[in-house]
């Protein structure tokens, strides 16, 4: 029971992550991440100047997307 609990958790943890991945909720994540790792001792930029950064260059240069 508890093997057929831990396959649903981790099945449930995948979708999670692939939804969250392609609709681009963790991008800030991932900046921040990679930020952090390529350089370090600069500060990477607020969250909320991060999604305008982001909208605004997506307004600029739309490429592939539904809207």
């Amino acid at each position: 029971m508890r093997l057929a609990v831990d396959t649903v958790g981790r099945v449930l943890r995948a979708i999670r992550w692939y939804v969250t991945s392609m609709m681009g909720d963790n991008a800030y994540a991932v900046y921040v991440a990679h930020q952090r790792r390529a350089h370090p001792g600069v500060e990477p930029m607020g969250e909320r100047a991060f999604w305008r950064e982001r909208t605004d260059e997506q307004d600029r240069n739309p490429q592939g997307r539904c809207c």
